[in-house]
């Protein structure tokens, strides 16, 4: 099996997995006991706590874990509200996460805000001057991803945080594609709110973190034991954040190795699918090194990327979180690309250890696929 579907999930790092064993096996003990191994347990966390701190610039004390990114990004959006004042209106991309659009249609429904979606330019980068261009003295927040995760396109999102510096509004920054693939920091994005999964980074599944800044006002969104602070109650899953920090790490210090590898193996894949008649969807030049958005005219998406499937190879049709739903057609037609060839977009997608052979055999039945779809 080939497995060209990185930007939904990862492999674990083998590394990464010795290190959790040791918490699920040895060093098991609740984190808030008072016992040695509690202790021991209680001293892992807060070493990884500082551990993602130094990876992404922040003070320890605005790292806080959570069960996933979409918990993460629930937090902030729901927080915000509440201390929204008399202000009601949310700013944001219209090519965000369903984390991020599904929530705030939720609170539109539930607590009378007003949500304005930004369409992105041609190649799928939204304009900061048009983010703006729909900030007002009725904005209160204004989310925004830092890559796209349909069309690995890098989002104007440290200029947009120059843009915010005079205005009093929250600022969500969506960092789940980021880590591995460029290099990224909360002091430069200048943000309320970072959003981490550990899953996309060669991490745990079911393990994310939530960056608030220190000066930025927050309350409790799971309560009960107090733990996190008081702000995000329930016994912390030790094994998974020890991982997660050491995925980061590993993810962040060894950034220049990994990316020229990652980038000459998706140059290369690009260039044999427009070999084979095919279309790279999206500003190439302007995304993350390990992926593309691809069409073949007159071949829909969900045709290939099951043909494939068949013949041994693992790309997506869409946001894997969108559990099969058509957020990256929306995507991709509000990115100015044709609906015949959104409706043909696959996305492939590849990692640190994705191998040059692993490649040559994916453009080998890739072809061989098309010429039979395309009959």
């Amino acid at each position: 099996m080939i497995y060209l579907d990185n930007n939904a999930t990862t492999q674990v790092d083998r590394h990464v997995l010795e290190k959790m064993n040791l918490f699920h096996i040895e060093h098991y003990g609740n984190p808030n006991a008072v016992h040695s191994m509690g202790v021991t347990a209680a001293r892992a966390m807060e070493e990884s706590r500082r551990k993602i701190a130094r990876l992404i610039e922040s003070l320890p004390s605005e790292v806080y874990f959570t069960s996933s990114a979409t918990e993460a990004i629930n937090w902030a959006i729901r927080s915000s509200v509440y201390f929204r004042g008399k202000r009601s209106k949310v700013v944001a991309s219209s090519i965000e996460h369903k984390a991020v659009l599904n929530t705030i249609r939720d609170l539109a429904n539930t607590e009378g805000i007003v949500v304005e979606k930004v369409r992105p330019g041609k190649g799928g980068i939204v304009s900061t001057d048009e983010l703006m261009r729909h900030v007002d003295d009725n904005t209160f927040m204004v989310c925004l991803m830092a890559v796209n995760n349909v069309l690995g396109t890098i989002q104007p999102y440290e200029e947009v945080a120059d843009a915010l510096l005079d205005k009093d509004v929250f600022y969500l920054v969506d960092a789940v594609q980021t880590i591995g693939k460029i290099p990224f920091s909360v002091r430069s994005a200048k943000c309320s709110f970072a959003a981490f999964s550990a899953h996309k980074f060669h991490g745990p599944k079911g393990v994310g973190t939530l960056f608030i800044n220190s000066e930025t006002r927050r309350r409790p969104f799971i309560t009960g034991g107090g733990q996190e602070s008081g702000m995000r109650s329930g016994t912390q899953d030790v094994a998974g954040i020890v991982g997660m920090a050491e995925a980061m790490e590993i993810a962040t210090t060894e950034l220049d190795r990994f990316v020229p590898k990652m980038r000459e193996l998706r140059n290369y894949v690009a260039s044999s699918v427009r070999k084979l008649g095919g279309v790279i969807n999206g500003d190439m030049s302007r995304s993350i090194p390990n992926m593309m958005n691809i069409s073949f005219p007159n071949i829909k998406g969900e045709v290939l990327a099951n043909a494939l499937s068949d013949a041994g190879v693992c790309v997506a049709t869409s946001s894997a979180c969108s559990a099969r739903s058509e957020s990256s057609q929306r995507i991709l037609e509000d990115s100015g690309i044709p609906p015949e060839i959104a409706s043909g977009a696959i996305r492939v997608s590849m990692s640190r250890f994705t191998t040059l052979s692993q490649v040559e055999s994916f453009i080998e039945i890739l072809s061989n696929v098309v010429t039979v779809l395309q009959i």
